[in-house]
């Protein structure tokens, strides 16, 4: 059980860094809803992060398609926060309290 919950918060680690990441760098330029580019770049996170595990836990084997099941349930908890983020971010674009153009 503690080995679940390391993995878990492990998890949340890695999705989260490479959420910010994608975010960072292309997400939040490609989408006008922050909705959207927040839980899209958690949805790439969970692709890419998922993919390296595989690669990385397959000891020189087969590829370790358990990764993405691995990955599922950090992958729920960040895209939990980051819509949490994005409608807080909706709801100040909408009374005017944040900015919405990148200079």
């Amino acid at each position: 059980m503690a080995y679940f919950f390391g993995q878990i918060i492990g998890g949340v680690f890695g999705i989260f860094l490479l959420y910010a990441l994608l975010e960072w760098a292309i997400f939040k330029r490609v989408f006008d809803d922050p909705i959207k580019g927040k839980v899209g770049s958690v949805a790439a996170a969970y692709m890419t992060g998922s993919t390296l595990a595989g690669f990385g836990g397959a000891d020189g084997g087969p590829y370790y398609w358990g990764a993405f099941s691995d990955y599922a349930a950090p992958a729920i908890i960040v895209g939990a926060y980051a819509f949490w983020q994005g409608k807080r971010l909706r709801e100040a674009i909408t009374k005017g309290e944040a900015q919405t153009v990148f200079e």
